[in-house]
């Protein structure tokens, strides 16, 4: 039997997607503005072509196709279904089929991001921590489980036959791998911002005027340990365990977490842009450490 609260749930999903998008786009562009307009960065020692060249920007800028594609995928099926079919019952099929092809794209799409995502958070937590492999060797184990559960996900994806979400097959099937992958990416999320915010925490303490800003070191903090992601995540994992009406948030988290990945990784790079990179000065001069964003 349909439900047809899923209907207004993946409607708010579509817009929300659409505005999150439209704020990636504007960090993005100001990104490569402000990257390309600074003559010098990190002490006169980085130019411009350095930051627009280097791993952790093409990084952002794979995240940011691929979140461009996902959001292209939401918009098809807004459209298809909500001006196409024009008819309740075959929207709500159409949005519960997890095995048609816009589904699964969107879905391989979304396993993408949070790779990329994770991936370069746990650069960030690599770098800021002086490249200590150590550090980095259990959230990249984790990062590749995680890829052996979005794998698992896709797979149950193509299979035939009937795939209504909500079923009890489907549910048997697909949950434990999605609740697997979510779990894992917490994990690493969790982890690598904890450190961060630790190790960032630690170095201004000691070089850091008294006079500084509290609520600006706060910003600082939190855009550069991408806490901004951990949270969404968070709520994500809240919503899929969730029982009540509030499981319908996950259509909105499914369909915006690709975006959300990109703005937490997207304000770093603005932020070196600016010239606000804690990067920039505090480590380097600190732990003696070369500053790389």
């Amino acid at each position: 039997m349909p439900d047809f609260a899923t209907l207004p749930a993946n409607f708010a999903s579509l817009i929300l997607a659409s505005c999150f998008y439209g704020i990636l786009i504007v960090l993005f562009v100001s990104t490569i503005y402000f990257l390309a307009t600074r003559r010098t960065l990190a002490g006169k020692t980085q130019t411009s072509r350095h930051h627009f060249t280097s791993l952790p920007f093409l990084g952002v800028t794979g995240l940011f196709l691929v979140i461009t594609a996902h959001w292209s995928v939401v918009i098809y099926q807004g459209s298809f279904a909500f001006i196409h079919l024009g008819n309740v019952v075959a929207e709500e099929n159409f949005y519960s089929d997890f095995s048609d092809k816009a589904e699964l794209v969107k879905a391989a799409l979304l396993c993408a991001s949070v790779l990329l995502g994770d991936s370069l958070v746990i650069y960030r937590l690599w770098i800021i921590w002086g490249r200590n492999r150590y550090i980095i060797t259990f959230p990249i184990f984790s990062l590749a489980c995680t890829f052996v559960a979005g794998f698992g996900t896709l797979y149950e994806f193509t299979q035939k036959g009937p795939r209504l979400r909500g079923t009890t097959n489907v549910l048997t099937q697909i949950a434990p791998w999605i609740v697997t992958g979510g779990v894992l990416s917490l994990i690493i999320n969790l982890y690598s911002t904890g450190l961060i915010i630790f190790r960032i925490c630690k170095v201004t303490t000691a070089i850091r005027p008294t006079s500084d800003s509290r609520l600006m070191y706060f910003l600082n903090v939190l855009v550069e340990s991408a806490a901004l992601q951990t949270f969404w995540l968070v709520f994500g994992v809240i919503t899929e365990f969730a029982k009540s009406d509030a499981a319908y948030a996950v259509y909105a988290v499914s369909d915006t977490f690709p975006a959300i990945i990109g703005i937490a990784n997207l304000l770093i790079h603005a932020r070196v842009g600016l010239g606000w990179s804690h990067d920039q000065t505090s480590p380097s001069k600190a732990t003696g450490e070369k500053a790389v964003v």
